[in-house]
């Protein structure tokens, strides 16, 4: 379903992220996920695929699913747009604002992982249609970009949520996401979407049932405690 159909939805949408399998994606939409998340060629993380296995998730499902990517180049980007016609190309590292724009103009709709306010307007005033609040950590001298666990900045993101409303871009709330605080998140952010990874794992890279489906219920449950004006 396009984009702009889903975003009067009166609940957060809901993203299971990190999906390494075709079982896990089959698991994510009989639990009632909206979306699904594949993070494509990025070694260091546990559930990173290859492109050949991001295909089969990709052609496996109805979901509207999203190319997680880091750093990636703009022809390896573009290529996986291409290929793969992806919800959303969702970049996770630490892409500029001019690779964004040049997604965009070439026809990719573009998400942009932000923790901090400054890169969120760069990549918001680059037309990015949704910004991602996602924690980012650091663990031998090097960049980890996310899945860790860690809860991102709920205050950023709400204040996010009011002020880009005016606009039309939509906010996404990741990080240290789980079936225990996902209720509280969304009552206390209000997002357009909610998006986990690690929080529903039964271990690194693979699903649990019984957690994805306890996130799902809570999040459905959820009621923010008041609408952005």
């Amino acid at each position: 379903m396009p984009l702009e159909n889903r975003a009067a939805t009166p609940r957060p949408l809901i993203k299971i992220c990190g999906t390494t399998s075709l079982p896990d994606a089959q698991l994510a939409a009989r639990a009632g996920a909206d979306y699904l998340g594949v993070i494509i060629e990025h070694a260091p993380s546990p559930r990173s695929v290859s492109l050949e296995t991001a295909r089969a998730i990709f052609t496996s499902t109805d979901l509207p699913t999203v190319a997680v990517t880091v750093n990636q180049s703009r022809e390896f980007l573009l290529n996986i747009q291409r290929e793969l016609r992806p919800a959303a190309l969702q970049l996770h590292g630490d892409e500029s604002p001019e690779l964004a724009r040049a997604l965009i103009q070439n026809g990719a709709t573009v998400w942009a992982a932000c923790d901090n306010r400054e890169r969120a307007m760069q990549m918001r005033d680059a037309g990015a249609s949704a910004i991602v609040i996602d924690a980012r950590a650091v663990q031998n001298n090097a960049t980890i970009y996310g899945g860790t666990g860690a809860r991102s900045d709920w205050n950023l993101a709400r204040e996010l949520v009011h002020e880009l409303v005016q606009d039309g871009t939509r906010v996404i709330l990741a990080g240290g996401l789980h079936p225990r605080n996902v209720g509280e998140a969304i009552e206390f952010v209000q997002p357009w979407m909610v998006d986990v990874v690690s929080g529903v794992e039964e271990r690194q890279g693979v699903k649990s049932l019984s957690k994805v489906a306890e996130f799902i219920a809570a999040a459905q449950l959820a009621q923010p405690k008041s609408t952005p004006e």
